[in-house]
């Protein structure tokens, strides 16, 4: 019976040390879909599409009803007109590479350190279910962060949220680079969530739903210009 439990706990060390340190990394090719359309940062479950007035965001995770938008980007004052603001969990089986929503120039990396909270909450919500996903997850404004703005035919933000069990937030592109849709721009090391928040505009459509699954890259969000 002991050798039986041993080769049991055996077999879970080494299909732990496959995932941390080889399917983690894993870094497939993706089709990035034609037209004028933004495109998922990140690979997971869509867990809130919400629309910014007077830059509050309206989510119950800390108390209230509403947010201040500047508490997810933390990247100063913004215009005070509508955003959507769209969320993207990442599960552990992910694909952890994160990629540009849209075509444009990078015009702002903002980095803000921070303590982690888990988010194994949002987790156990998504997977039985249970919405608001964001419901007392404070890890949407209290965990480290890595805030991008690209500016193509729309200004966006990508805002690459860090876990508690996260070792780096690692950006690979520059301030003033330009990038292509779908281009692979950072990595969350080892667990994430990514949001992007853009003008809410009656010439952008939605097109994805809350608890939907979508990839990076491929997976398409909104359409602009409709």
């Amino acid at each position: 019976m002991i050798i039986y439990i041993l080769i049991f706990f055996l077999i879970l060390f080494f299909l732990f040390l496959y995932w941390k340190f080889y399917f983690f990394f894993r870094n497939p090719e993706r089709i990035v879909p034609d037209g004028n359309n933004i495109v998922s940062p990140a690979d997971g479950t869509v867990v809130y599409i919400r629309k910014i007035d007077n830059s509050l965001v309206p989510m119950s995770i800390k108390g209230k009803k509403e947010i201040k938008l500047n508490e997810i980007i933390k990247v100063g004052p913004l215009k005070e007109f509508p955003y959507y603001i769209i969320g993207v969990f990442m599960h552990p089986t992910s694909v952890h590479i994160n990629r540009a929503p849209i075509k444009g120039v990078i015009r702002k990396i903002v980095y803000t350190k921070s303590r982690n909270l888990p988010m194994t909450l949002m987790w156990w919500r998504v997977l039985s279910g249970k919405r608001p996903y964001e419901l007392y997850s404070r890890h949407i404004i209290e965990n480290e962060r890595n805030t991008t703005l690209i500016e193509g035919e729309i200004p966006l933000y990508v805002v690459q949220i860090g876990d508690v069990y996260v070792n780096k937030i690692e950006s690979w592109i520059k301030e003033n680079e330009s990038v292509e849709k779908g281009q692979r721009i950072g990595i969350i090391k080892m667990g994430s969530q990514v949001d992007i928040v853009f003008p809410a505009s009656p010439y952008i459509k939605i097109i994805v739903n809350e608890g939907q699954k979508v990839k990076a890259g491929e997976s398409i969000l909104a359409k602009v210009g409709v």
